[in-house]
């Protein structure tokens, strides 16, 4: 008799499709393209805004393409960067 199993258990992040990643970045990108072209909006700024909620909220689907995309990526470590400056500058003033 010769038995099989039905359930197979998957550990780990499932592996996305490469259109799971074309519409994400065509909604994120897109967004961020279009609020930027308002007078005075800076593309980096509103990435900030989005990045941070998106961290605080552990929304992994944009946090996966983000770490993939240069340009987003480099706003991010831009922004961790400076902000590690200035913890480090604050403790210094203690």
């Amino acid at each position: 008799m010769k038995t099989t199993l039905k359930n197979q258990v998957e550990f780990g992040k499932k592996p996305k499709d490469i259109w799971h990643y074309v519409k994400i970045g065509f909604l994120l990108k897109g967004t961020i393209d279009v609020i930027s072209l308002i007078p005075g909006v800076e593309k980096e700024k509103v990435f900030n805004v989005v990045d941070t909620v998106q961290q605080k909220l552990g929304i992994d689907v944009l946090n996966d393409y983000i770490i993939k995309d240069p340009e987003l990526l480099t706003f991010r470590v831009g922004r961790v960067v400076s902000q590690a400056i200035k913890d480090h500058e604050n403790q210094s003033l203690r």
